[in-house]
Order: structure tokens, then sequence, then C-alpha cells
């Protein structure tokens, strides 16, 4: 395969036990996968290509012309999801990442693009069973990251599918570059309530969700997939 060859990240996903969510909960959601992709590509210019790609009630594809970024996204999706999830409906995706070249983009409509990214995206979601993250990656590409496929993003998984709504709302801001001030006065816009937060609740909510550790895991593997196809 060429070097020059252009190489993509695609995150292919769909709502977790989205049979038990009510008609109204399932378009919230989807509405939210939605919002999501434009709130990322605002956060990361230039990442997103096109833009998300919805079908049936519950499925999604997002494709990113930054590979790197693949984990901030599929992580950032996730937050906006489970941050307005309520004690009777719990909110999730699953994200299966591929990553690999792109043989056909179609922009307004991504699932109808085509390459080893969108295969191995795809599959993986396929065998993915309960899990609720996962990577794969083009088998023509010189990859050794075995270690952060069964080590790194299980692990990772299973911190996030933890985080209750206060902590998805904590680690959203964060993503968004935002100060733990910054985070607390936006809270009762997302939060849909008028009682304002603290700094402090903030700071509790991103130590419960382990953020400091999540944060390092997630710019350490943007490193090396950057090394990995020499992109730095």
């Amino acid at each position: 395969m060429p070097k020059t060859e252009k190489i993509y990240a695609v995150l292919t996903g769909d709502l977790v036990k989205s049979s038990r969510l009510s008609v109204e909960m399932s378009r919230r959601a989807m509405d939210l996968i939605k919002d999501g992709a434009l709130k990322f590509a605002e956060i990361q210019p230039g990442s997103v290509i096109g833009k998300v790609d919805t079908f049936r009630f519950d499925g999604w594809q997002l494709l990113l012309g930054k590979p790197e970024l693949a984990f901030h996204a599929a992580v950032f999706m996730r937050s906006i999801l489970k941050m307005e999830s309520t004690p009777g409906s719990k909110l999730d995706t699953r994200v299966a990442i591929g990553i690999g070249p792109a043989d056909s983009i179609v922009k307004d409509r991504i699932s109808n693009s085509s390459g080893p990214a969108f295969t191995a995206s795809g599959k993986a979601l396929d065998v993915m069973g309960n899990n609720t993250l996962s990577l794969a990656t083009d088998n023509e590409l010189d990859f050794s990251w075995e270690n952060l496929r069964i080590g790194i993003v299980p692990l990772l998984d299973c911190v996030v599918r933890d985080w209750t709504a206060p902590e998805s709302r904590a680690v959203y801001g964060a993503l968004w570059g935002w100060t733990q001030e910054e985070t607390a006065k936006k809270w009762p816009s997302i939060d849909n309530n008028t009682k304002q937060i603290t700094r402090q609740s903030v700071s509790k909510s991103l130590t419960r969700a382990h953020w400091s550790t999540v944060e390092s895991t997630l710019n350490w593997v943007q490193l090396e997939i950057l090394k990995t196809l020499k992109l730095k």
C-alpha cells in the first residue's frame, strides 16, 4: 500500500438496549448523535468528513479524516448520550472504530461509502457482543496495535460504561476544553434545570469518572496512532 494513501477512521455505532427505550427516547438519542457529531466537528475543526449518517432507529456512522482523534470522538459521542440518562432510561451507544483507507466517500450519505475502513468498522460492530467499544484496522496496514486492541480498549470501555449522568456532563465539558468553572456555569443549560452547581461538584464528578487517567489515555492513543501512521 502506498505510504501516501489517505487513512481514515470510521465510527459505526448503535444504541445500547434500544428495544427498551421509548420511541421518544430513541428519537432523542438519535438527535443527540447528530448534535454530537456537529459539536465534535466544532471542537476539532477539519476532523469530520461530511455529516454523521443515521439509519433505522438506533444506528449511526461517522467518518473522520483525522484517525488519531477516533477515541476522543467515541468518548465524546458516548458522553453526550450518557449525560442525558435518567434512572428509568439509560442512554449509551456501542462504538466500533475502523481505521484504514477508503475506496469511495459519499459525504451526504456516509453509510453508502466503501473501503477497508468501513468494512473493518462494520465487521467490528457485528462481533463486539456486549462490549461497547472496539477497534479494528485494515489488514493491509502494518499495525502492531494488539496491546491497544486487547488491553487499552477494554479497560477504557469499562471506565466509560460506568459513568453516571453527572460524571458524563463533567467529561463533556472537559472534552470541550472548558474549565471546571465554565462547566459549572453551563451546567443548568446542559441539565435542563435551574439549579446552579459549583466548581467543586464538577471536580468531584471528574474524579469519580477517573477523567485524569482517561484523558491521559486518550492523548497517548492519539500520539500512538499519529506515530503508527507517521502523521506526526
